[in-house]
Order: structure tokens, then C-alpha cells, then sequence
């Protein structure tokens, strides 16, 4: 019996020593575009790994400022590492006309990469995660401000807003 506990106890031992792992929270900032649909100008959200959180409402032209917690920001990194963002299709956009088009900007370590997504053309579980941070402002205590936020991503500045009388058609072409 006892040839049995020493080797058992010393296991034991071994397994009590060992680290728990810890979350690697590798993604040190998101960004998030949403272009709106013709109806909708957008909106963009920023997080950092130092918790800020900034959203911008294209419609009314209003930045707003916020913090998360850690568990929010441990979901963020669970859910982006979930999709494999580092490895995923960097884009899907084929050019809808009438639909949101999510560009997500993603910064880890020393390296960042652009993802753009169109809804509801590509329903999938990227798509599931844009849309979860996309309608996270409505859970952060948000405080208006007047300070000009820069963005990295091109949506919603690549939005082109044209007067529709100022477009012009050329005359038919006689052959």
C-alpha cells in the first residue's frame, strides 16, 4: 500500500505545482465600421486593451466615450479568437448595395489586420462576432464628447452621399 501513495502523492504534487493558465488576452485593439444601409450613415467602435471604448454615431454626428471591465474584454479576445481572425478570409464584401458592411480593424502584438464582412450576405460565426461587438455600445455607459476621434478604417468615410440632381446621364450614342 504504501509502495502505491508515495507515487501517487508525488503526482499530486507535480499536478498542485503546475500554473494555471492564464487568458491570453492577445488583441491589444478592435476597431469596428459599420457603413449603414442606405437608410443608416454608420457608426464606429473602438476598444482598447486599456479598457476605452469609444463609439461613434454617424447619424447624429456624435462621438461618445465609455469604459468596459476586464470580463468584457476577456469575452472580446475569447469570441475573436473563437473565428481564428488571424487566419480568416480578410474579406467577403462583394460590393451589396442596400446592407451593412462591417470593417473590423484588429491590432495584436506588433501586427493588425482588415476584415470587411457584408450583412446579411454572410451569415457566419465571424459575421456573429462583428454583430456582438457592433451592438455592444447599447451595454457601456456612454458619455457624449466633442473630441474629434481618428479612425483607421475607410468605413463610413468611404460613403459617398450624392445629390440625386446632380447626377448626370451622357445623350444615347447614334450608330
Amino acid at each position: 500500500m504504501m509502495k502505491y501513495l508515495i507515487p501517487l502523492l508525488s503526482i499530486l504534487l507535480f499536478l498542485s505545482c503546475k500554473k494555471r493558465q492564464q487568458n491570453s488576452n492577445e488583441i491589444t485593439k478592435i476597431e469596428l465600421s459599420r457603413s449603414g444601409a442606405w437608410a443608416d450613415a454608420g457608426a464606429t467602435i473602438i476598444i482598447d486593451s486599456a479598457l476605452n471604448y469609444r463609439y461613434f454615431d454617424e447619424n447624429k454626428k456624435q462621438g461618445y466615450i465609455g469604459r468596459i471591465d476586464e470580463k468584457f474584454f476577456d469575452t472580446l479576445n475569447k469570441k475573436f479568437g473563437s473565428i481564428k481572425f488571424k487566419t480568416m478570409p480578410a474579406f467577403g464584401y462583394q460590393g451589396c448595395k442596400d446592407c451593412d458592411v462591417f470593417e473590423l480593424m484588429i491590432h495584436w502584438g506588433n501586427k493588425k489586420r482588415r476584415i470587411i464582412k457584408a450583412w446579411p450576405i454572410e451569415v457566419d460565426s465571424a459575421l456573429n462576432v462583428l454583430l456582438w461587438v457592433n451592438d455592444s455600445y447599447k451595454y457601456v455607459k456612454l458619455t457624449p464628447v466633442k473630441t474629434a476621434f481618428i479612425f483607421e478604417t475607410n468605413f463610413p468615410k468611404e460613403r459617398l452621399d450624392v445629390d440625386i440632381d446632380s447626377v448626370k446621364f451622357p445623350p444615347p450614342v447614334k450608330q
